[in-house]
């Protein structure tokens, strides 16, 4: 049993080296439209194979729907590459398809048959540790007030431009406190616990510097899904409340913070690109212009590149632009099947139900739950390659994984009570 434990998850990291490869790749300044030179198409396809050696391998093993469940993720997939054929740019549409693809098939579907618990459980921990080092490192910044990592000035347009872009630090800040919440019901109490509140106590700090409305949204609708499951309301009132009274107290050095809340019209800032957008999708609004394409005029220099090839802030309008009505809807399907499984799973562990394939699977469904709030604002679910990105697969892979495992692990035990 150890050696095909063993065989199985040498296979999940085979695939996973693939993912890595191809998004080096997809980073990297791809040159989608003059791929006759360029040495990193031969990364990508080198990726891609290694993918396609460990699908083989993992076929001659298992190849089984997981509760008949990624039927919903499988129909995604396959309308949106149906929106590649009339698209305006096919060859960098279907690179940027076959790309989510591989990650779907990695990261959502592989790694639920192959994964143990016990891994699913640290892949969490490593998660929220990675995270917290970059709202560590964020935090850092402004108490030295200088920013070795960005170009940019500290204070950018009045928000905490750290490492990275402000809306790309708010993203992770909202991720490692969703995460850190979970965190608490995963450590004892004690020391550990401890330092999983001072991490969510800089995550809320970070968050708040940032000014980012998307992010700040996101976030309480992870609490509210977390609170809940864990019939910790409580929480999600007093964070909510002292979100509010921040904003109206917030004056002097951090006005300039805060002033994204408080416009007159809280989405001044988007409306160009909403209705840009919106009026580009009434062009082709079935089919769109082709899976990660839009309706917009751009120069194509990374093939993954958010900003480079969909409208960048417009969210949902954007993948409506993108894959039209056909593949927004699959996707919105996803969401359904994938959300009635958190609510289930969540009614288990609010009636004292505990076990870890159901933390894992409510873990992923938080994070889930977050990320689908999170790209409302932003332009990430339709560029693979990206971090939300991939964490959304993985989040599915987890809900997938941990509610499969949750029902087996029930069935063997009532086999064994009753004698079957």
């Amino acid at each position: 049993m150890h050696g095909y434990e063993q065989s199985k998850n040498s296979v999940f990291w085979w695939c996973l080296l693939g993912v890595i490869a191809v998004n080096l790749a997809l980073h990297s300044g791809f040159g989608a439209l003059n791929l006759s030179l360029d040495p990193l198409r031969w990364v990508f396809l080198f990726g891609a194979a290694i993918i396609g050696g460990g699908a083989f391998l993992f076929s001659q093993k298992r190849l089984v729907a997981i509760e008949g469940a990624f039927w919903s993720v499988g129909f995604f997939v396959v309308l949106s590459g149906i929106t590649i054929t009339l698209g305006n740019l096919p060859l960098l549409s279907a690179l940027k398809w076959l790309a989510l693809a591989l990650q779907v098939a990695t990261l959502g579907y592989v790694s639920a048959h192959l994964l143990t618990i016990a891994q699913w459980e640290n892949l969490f921990v490593y998660a929220f540790a990675c995270t917290s080092v970059v709202v560590i490192l964020a935090f850092g910044v402004y108490l030295a007030g200088v920013n070795p990592f960005w170009p940019q000035p500290l204070w950018h347009q009045g928000r905490l431009a750290a490492l990275t872009n402000p809306n790309s630090v708010a993203g992770v800040a909202a991720l490692n406190g969703i995460m850190g919440l979970w965190m608490s019901t995963h450590f004892p109490k004690g020391r550990g616990r401890n330092v999983v509140y001072v991490l969510l106590g800089i995550s809320l700090f970070v968050l708040y510097l940032t000014g980012s409305r998307t992010s700040g949204i996101s976030f309480l609708v992870g609490v509210l899904v977390w609170a809940w499951v864990t019939n910790n309301m409580r929480w999600f009132y007093l964070l909510s409340t002292a979100a509010f009274f921040a904003l109206l107290a917030s004056e002097g050095f951090f006005y300039e913070v805060t002033e994204p809340f408080r416009l007159r019209n809280p989405v001044e800032s988007r409306e160009n690109v909403w209705q840009a957008s919106y009026r580009s999708w009434l062009e082709r609004p079935w089919l769109g212009y082709g899976y990660g394409i839009t309706g917009q005029e751009y120069a194509i220099q990374s093939l993954a590149s958010a900003v480079g090839s969909v409208r960048d802030a417009a969210g949902y309008l954007g993948l409506l632009e993108s894959v039209g009505l056909v593949g927004a809807s699959a996707l919105f399907t996803m969401y359904g099947v994938m959300l009635s499984y958190v609510w289930k799973l969540g009614r288990l562990w609010r009636r004292g139900t505990r076990s870890k394939e159901l933390w894992v699977a409510l873990v992923g469904g938080t994070v889930f739950t977050t990320l689908i709030v999170h790209a409302g604002g932003e332009a990430w679910i339709i560029a693979p390659g990206g971090f939300p990105h991939i964490l959304l697969w993985v989040s599915v892979g987890a809900i997938l994984a941990g509610r499969s495992q949750f029902f087996t692990t029930n069935r063997q035990n009532t086999a064994r009570a009753t004698g079957g």
